[in-house]
């Protein structure tokens, strides 16, 4: 469901958010979806329960999702546009670009090659809320 990288320096439960956010910006993950619940994602990924469910409620005060007794957390209709969803993304890369002196031509050659370079990782699936 997700693909975790621990050495990325970014926590686990913001990746969690992150490619929670990204599904649900590109469509592949659409309103009215259920996500897994925290020990079925806790269990695949070999985390802390704890760590899912920081994620998940993170995504809640987003308003990406809302928790629905009985069925767990159903992805809402939030309008958040593929772009939104990764400027925070964004302005961390080129805050660290800019502290380490890349031009802006620089940064966007890099993109370009990482661009043609990288492949997509398998689509997030969920089932339906009902």
């Amino acid at each position: 469901m997700f693909a975790l990288n621990p050495s990325s320096g970014v926590p686990i439960y913001r990746q969690i958010v992150q490619q929670a956010r990204y599904a649900i910006a590109s469509g592949r993950v659409e309103p009215g979806d259920r996500l897994p619940s925290v020990r079925a994602i806790a269990t695949q990924l070999g985390v802390n329960p704890m760590t899912v469910s920081k994620a998940y409620s993170m995504l809640e005060q987003l308003g990406m999702v809302v928790r629905r007794p009985g069925i767990g957390m159903v992805v809402s209709n939030t309008g958040v546009s593929p772009g939104e969803a990764i400027d925070d993304d964004l302005r961390n890369l080129v805050q660290t670009a800019k502290q380490v002196g890349l031009s802006r031509r620089e940064l966007v050659a890099r993109i370009n090659k990482i661009w043609e370079e990288e492949r997509i990782d398998q689509p997030i699936r969920l089932r339906r809320s009902r």
